[in-house]
């Protein structure tokens, strides 16, 4: 009985480590363009990201994580308004983000999450939704390469409606 006892701890504890995930917290940084658009007029510029999370792979091709980032500063491109500036400066936000493996090495991902962005010359701090796709590969065991389309629909201000499509390029360090 005991025998019997111990193999099926045995077997539940192997099946356990299965079924639970392997997590890993990360930091990264990302460089792109942005182009905020609406009735009013564009905004193209280049913003740089910081970001950190912290990703489980479920099993061998599901990932989650959970992902905080910052904007910290955006250099002007191209400022085409009529009436009110779409210039965002800073911004913040969440994510969740699902991913498929479809190798050892590279993953395709979706972010679904809330950005409040500063449109400075509109004196306003606008809440967004946010959806995107990327790709990421690992480069090292612990630095990987990532890429990935953002499209943001804000809340209306000063009667614009406002939305920004964004094309950023990374590096993620996982600490693993």
């Amino acid at each position: 009985m005991f025998k019997k006892m111990l193999m099926a701890s045995a077997i539940l504890a192997t099946t356990s480590t299965v079924v639970l995930a392997s997590g890993a917290p990360y930091l990264g940084a990302s460089v792109g363009i942005v182009d905020n658009t609406s009735s009013q007029g564009s905004f193209r510029g280049v913003p740089l990201t910081v970001n950190a999370g912290y990703g489980v792979t479920m099993n061998q091709n599901l990932y989650l994580a959970g992902e905080i980032f910052g904007v910290l500063g955006t250099s002007t491109l191209d400022n085409n308004s009529i009436s009110t500036s779409l210039k965002t400066t800073y911004g913040y936000g969440a994510s969740f983000i699902p991913g498929f493996m479809l190798s050892d090495h590279t993953m395709a991902y979706a972010r679904l999450g809330v950005v409040k962005s500063r449109f400075t010359n509109a004196g306003k701090t606008v809440t967004g939704g946010q959806a995107g796709l990327g790709l990421q590969t690992s480069l090292t065991q612990n630095w990987d390469l990532r890429g990935e389309y953002d499209y943001t629909s804000y809340k209306k201000f000063s009667g614009v409606s406002t939305k920004a499509d964004a094309f950023n390029i990374g590096l993620v360090y996982k600490f693993a």
